[in-house]
């Protein structure tokens, strides 16, 4: 059935009370990892990619790679842009096939952050494109120690934030934090569940990896549509490729070492598909 937007995924999810995990890939091997899933799971995922990751391989390459892997699959999937951080990069993603961009002005003043987040919107909606905002603090390698009472996001912004900027779906601040967590994160379920009653717009989770089972879960009973999942894939990959070398210390096919780093992220992958969709069903 090929791509579709990340919003009319999640608008399901929303209305059958499950969320849908969005996994960043970086490489053919995550790629593969995630596309062998959705074909033996059968299970709608959303693909995506930070700007870092389009400079190291391409704008137009990770498109091009799962529409390639998904041929002949009639799972339906997003191709997302995450943590998108200008017009011109939606603006050129959106032409490099994405369909779903993600304008992320949490650092930015509030005004300045509607205005922006609203210039995407404008001219991405009207093509079919589903936009992502974020409003509040996502801690970790992008922001550094914060205050997290200060960083949760207000119910009157989220309301305010959305009627302005129309965007389809709106990443939270709740607590979680990019990268490895130092020590027990504490997520304000309550906050999520607030801002969830005030709007019908589908929120999104950023820094879930490492997130339990249990935490996951309840942020999707909270009103959690899209959970975003990197860190615990890179993990995955790299300790894959570790196993793969311990195996076979002396191959130098990397196609044969490879496989393992293939596996290593798709147990992974399988284990959050259960956690946030298959649970649910």
């Amino acid at each position: 059935m090929g791509v579709v937007s990340s919003y009319s995924l999640m608008k399901t999810a929303s209305q059958k009370g499950y969320a849908v995990p969005a996994f960043n890939i970086d490489n053919l091997e995550s790629a593969l990892a995630v596309s062998e899933v959705m074909h033996e799971l059968e299970v709608p995922l959303i693909v995506q990619t930070i700007p870092r990751t389009l400079n190291y391989g391409g704008i137009k390459t990770y498109p091009a790679m799962m529409a390639a892997l998904m041929a002949g699959c009639d799972v339906e999937y997003a191709m997302h842009l995450d943590h998108g951080s200008s017009f011109e990069l939606a603006k050129k993603s959106i032409a490099s096939g994405f369909s779903s961009v993600m304008f992320d002005g949490s650092s930015l003043a509030f005004e300045e952050n509607i205005r922006l987040t609203k210039e995407v919107a404008d001219y991405a909606l009207p093509l079919g494109i589903s936009v992502e905002g974020e409003l509040g603090t996502i801690g970790g390698k992008e922001e550094g120690e914060i205050n997290l009472e200060a960083s949760y996001t207000k119910v009157d912004h989220a309301i305010e934030f959305v009627a302005k900027s129309n965007v389809s779906t709106l990443a939270i601040g709740v607590g979680t934090a990019h990268g490895v967590y130092k020590g027990i994160p504490k997520i304000n379920f309550k906050r999520i569940e607030e801002i969830r009653c005030a709007i019908e717009t589908p929120l999104v989770l950023h820094g879930a990896s490492g997130l339990s089972n249990e935490v996951l879960s309840d942020c999707i009973k909270a009103g959690i549509s899209k959970i975003n999942f990197a860190t615990e894939l890179r993990q995955a990959y790299t300790n894959g490729i570790k196993a793969g070398f311990a195996r076979l210390p002396d191959a130098f096919d990397p196609k044969l070492y490879m496989r393992d780093a293939i596996d290593s992220i798709k147990e992974v992958i399988k284990s959050k598909v259960w956690v946030c969709i298959k649970n649910y069903y």
